[in-house]
Formats: structure tokens, C-alpha cells, sequence
């Protein structure tokens, strides 16, 4: 190799990685795990619904069974209460959290003093495992040394079995998971609150509005993308509620606060019956992503003209 080839390689060894190829190099290791940890689980599902799957059978999986799966699904009655349970939950809590979250957004954002503490504060319930904080609250609801009846007591009121009884069951479910996260919308709106520009609220005020005519006419709808998308993030979560019944309630008293989450996990790992709790997963995730899709058309309407705009 001639004095003219040597520069010429070295720059050829230390030419970088193209922008594309660099892309790839920092997606391939979230890729990697959603292929391991969401893909591969999903088209085995999607396996298993198809075929029989009756681990009391002695085989784990059987023959083609065609649609039988889902139409044993579809004339399941109790697939359809703990689905019209879940739905109650989920309306009950997500409304509470949206009001609660959204109310105390706009009380934090006037803060002038110890805003970034009181953030700090409200991470906690979110920081906490689910299922290691429903078993403090299951305590928190006991009859006999309960803080919950001890408050109804201190007052005058009767004792409550808040886990027991049918009607307060739920109650406690939806009070616990509006305890954790009401935090999340908060800091959502918080933040979206923040990022809100600043000129039109100045002109308003310089033109007199009332404040009530600023929300209506100007923080509500600037607002209205980011509460869009906090909605339809708690609405799935929501409705995939699973850790404080299983260990507050265990879907109990009877079936009051069976959601098709525990109802499923019941399904497929207490009756063994893979395939059946297979068809209803596959439903439910069907069903989760067409209400996605149609809550976030107008949010995508929204980018999609002001992109346009811009």
C-alpha cells in the first residue's frame, strides 16, 4: 500500500455510523424486548386461543379447535358480568380521577411557594408497588381495627365492612385506585398547564375576562389534547385492573369486585383452562385498541392540522 492509500483507509475505518444506522442501533434494544416480552407472548396467545388448552386434560395443547374458544366466550355469562363490573369501576374512578386530578392542577400552578416538594409528595402513591399498597388498605378497611371505621366511629357513624359487603366492596376498590392515581393526572395537567403560552391569557386580562370565560374560552380547550390522552391512558389502565383485587378482595364478596382481569387469571390459572382465558385476553386487548383508536382521532385530527399550519 502506497503513501496515498493509507489516509484514505484510515478515514474508512474511522468514518461514523450514518445517522440511520445509529437509529437503528438505539431502537434495537427496546425492539429486542418488545419482540421477548409483548410480540412473542401475544402470537402464542393467539395460538393457544385457537386450540384446546385444558392443562386438567393432561396436554397442554391440544387440537385445532377452530372459534369454539371464543363462541364459549361470547355465551359466557359471567365473562360479561365481570366485564360490566370492570366497566363500573373504570367509569367511577377515571371521572373521579379526571375531576380531582384536573382541580388539583390548577390549585398546585398557583402556588408560589414549595410547588416542586409538593410534586415530590404527590409521586409517592405512584412510586409504590400496587399490590404492596393494597395490603396496607386492606388493613386500613378491617372492621375491627380499621382507620377507615375508626374515622366513621369518631363521628358518630356506624361501623362500615367495607370489604365485605357487596355494595361497599366496589366502593373501596374505586376509592383506593382514585387514592393512587388522581397524583398521575395531576402531574399531567400540571404539566400541560405550565407549557401553556402565556400571551393569550395576558390579553384576556388586559381586555377584562372573567375568570370562569378564561377556562371555558381558553385553558379548557388548550388544554384539551393533553386530557384527551391522560383519559385514554387511565381508561386502559383502568380497565386492566388486577393487583388491589386480587389482594384486598380477591373478586370477592361473591363475584362483586370480580374484574375480567382477575376473572381471566381465575379462568386460565385456577381452572387450568388456557385456551378459554386465552380468547377472553384477546378480546379485551381488541376491544382496548378500537377504543383507543377512536378516543385518539380527534387528538390526532389536532396534530395532524397544526402541523399543517405550521
Amino acid at each position: 500500500m502506497n503513501e496515498t492509500q493509507a489516509p484514505s483507509a484510515r478515514a474508512k475505518a474511522a468514518r461514523p455510523l450514518s445517522d440511520r444506522w445509529y437509529s437503528y442501533l438505539l431502537v434495537a434494544p427496546s425492539l429486542v424486548v418488545i419482540l421477548f416480552f409483548a410480540l412473542i407472548p401475544l402470537f402464542y396467545a393467539v395460538y393457544v386461543a385457537f386450540h384446546a388448552a385444558d392443562l386438567t386434560a393432561g396436554t397442554f395443547i391440544g387440537g385445532f379447535v377452530g372459534l369454539d374458544n371464543f363462541r364459549d366466550m361470547l355465551n359466557n355469562d359471567l365473562f360479561w358480568d365481570a366485564i360490566g363490573r370492570t366497566l363500573t369501576i373504570a367509569v367511577a374512578a377515571v371521572c373521579a380521577e379526571m375531576i380531582l386530578g384536573t382541580a388539583l392542577a390548577f390549585l398546585v400552578n398557583q402556588l408560589r411557594w414549595f410547588r416542586g416538594p409538593i410534586r415530590a409528595l404527590f409521586l409517592l402513591p405512584l412510586a409504590a408497588a400496587p399490590a404492596a399498597v393494597s395490603m396496607i388498605w386492606r388493613y386500613m378497611y378491617d372492621n375491627e381495627f380499621g382507620v377507615y371505621n375508626a374515622l366513621t366511629a369518631g363521628v358518630g357513624l356506624p361501623v362500615v365492612n367495607w370489604l365485605g359487603g357487596a355494595r361497599t366492596a366496589p366502593l373501596a376498590i374505586i376509592l383506593f385506585d382514585i387514592w393512587q392515581w388522581t397524583p398521575f393526572v395531576m402531574l399531567i395537567v400540571l404539566a400541560g398547564l405550565q407549557a401553556l403560552p402565556k400571551e393569550p391569557f395576558e390579553a384576556a386580562e388586559l381586555d377584562g375576562a372573567r375568570f370562569w370565560m378564561v377556562l371555558r374560552r381558553l385553558t379548557f380547550p388548550m388544554l384539551a389534547p393533553v386530557m384527551s390522552l391522560v383519559f385514554v391512558l387511565r381508561a386502559i389502565d383502568t380497565f386492566r385492573l388486577y393487583d388491589p383485587v386480587a389482594t384486598m378482595t380477591m373478586g370477592g364478596p361473591g363475584t362483586a369486585t370480580e374484574t375480567v382481569s382477575y376473572y381471566v387469571y381465575r379462568v386460565g390459572l385456577k381452572y387450568f383452562r388456557m385456551d378459554q382465558a386465552s380468547a377472553m385476553s384477546l378480546l379485551v386487548l381488541f376491544a382496548i385498541v378500537v377504543f383507543t383508536g377512536l378516543a385518539l382521532r380527534p387528538l390526532m385530527r389536532y396534530h395532524a392540522e397544526r402541523a399543517k399550519r405550521g
